[in-house]
């Protein structure tokens, strides 16, 4: 994959420095709907005169219905000549919504119509994009891709491109304080996810496997740490700063069979990403690790001495909450997932014994 990079603010308090790095443009803000009223107010007092709209994303997954929806709103108030920046404060579910309005297209065209295919920005009319996560975990911010349901039809579609890639990064671990141990775990695993997806995939390249492995370290290690101390800033900005290498790390070489897998249980029961991928993680980490002995030795490197194998991967992801397909589970149907994920885009993303570790 090509790399895109927006510009990164990384810092305990760099939410201070949006008014700069937006100029004196007009802004609108996207955040969601159970947003932080002191953070709402603390927007509000930053930008003054230039805010023009607060929008709010709702709860549960990011439609192709809302999408539309949104995106319409925005380009019917907002076009002219001075188009605003579109400022989105939240999860990697708001972050994605943002990515999704900020084209605009021809009346009465869906999302759709542009989706699981590369979407150039020299395209489209379009609106400078900045995305802050509340979250550690989604990467959304750094990558390239915004992820959409169609919730009737029961599938998951992609918008990615340069048209998905923020102009602006802005990581503010201050901004995860608040956030409950649900949330935090979710998204801890999620960028766990994406650090392992990033070591066992074929499109793997030194850039992403040093992202990867600075991740998993850090994950693994300050990511419990929370469970007590939710407030501890300094494990916060760990956080934080291992989010965006895994996310890093995935936008150099997509997600993989985890998250292939994870899809399915995400719509038909209902689970949260960062639980559907804690799922299959100790599976697909065996698979991997038995493709080769140089990507056993790799995974090992990336979580020790705290995580070794499958076995203490599935037992520190019980510890935080999980419940993980068990590894001892000998039910055909697991192996019929795992065959027919393997099948799809993402999970031809997956290294087999045939593609043995090696950087390309």
């Amino acid at each position: 994959m090509s790399e895109l990079k927006p510009e990164i603010s990384f810092s305990v308090g760099a939410r201070h420095h949006l008014p700069r790095l937006t100029g004196d443009q007009p802004v609108v803000l996207l955040m969601h709907s159970n947003a932080s009223r002191t953070l709402i107010e603390e927007v509000r007092v930053m930008f003054g005169s230039r805010l023009k709209e607060i929008l709010y994303c709702p709860d549960g997954l990011m439609t192709i219905e809302l999408a539309d929806q949104m995106r319409l709103h925005f380009w019917s108030r907002h076009a002219g000549r001075a188009i605003p920046t579109l400022i989105a404060i939240g999860g990697g579910s708001t972050l994605d919504l943002a990515k999704s309005m900020r084209i605009a297209l021809a009346p009465n065209t869906s999302i759709m119509s542009v989706l699981d295919r590369p979407c150039d920005i020299d395209h489209f009319i379009s609106c400078p994009l900045l995305l802050m996560p509340t979250t550690a975990g989604t990467g959304s911010e750094v990558s390239s891709t915004a992820t959409l349901w169609d919730v009737q039809h029961g599938s998951k579609h992609s918008f990615y491109g340069s048209a998905a890639t923020a102009d602006w990064a802005v990581i503010d671990p201050e901004l995860c304080l608040t956030a409950p141990w649900v949330v935090t775990r979710d998204s801890g695993v999620d960028a766990l996810a994406h650090a392992l997806e990033a070591i066992w995939n074929r499109q793997r390249v030194p850039k992403a496997f040093a992202f990867a492995m600075s991740a998993a370290q850090q994950i693994t290690r300050a990511l419990p740490g929370l469970i007590d101390h939710p407030h501890d800033i300094a494990l916060r900005a760990e956080m934080s700063q291992a989010a965006l290498w895994a996310g890093q790390a995935m936008a150099l070489t997509e997600t993989a069979l985890v998250h292939a897998l994870s899809y399915e249980d995400t719509l038909s029961e209902g689970l949260s990403h960062g639980e559907a991928c804690a799922r299959w993680l100790p599976r697909v980490y065996k698979l991997a690790r038995e493709s080769s002995e140089e990507l056993s030795i790799y995974l090992r490197a990336a979580m020790e001495p705290i995580i070794s194998d499958e076995w203490e991967l599935q037992d520190w992801l019980i510890n935080l909450g999980y419940k993980p397909v068990s590894l001892t589970d000998k039910d055909p149907g697991i192996d019929a997932r795992i065959k027919a994920a393997l099948l799809s885009r993402r999970g031809k993303n997956f290294v087999t014994a045939e593609h043995i570790y090696a950087f390309h």
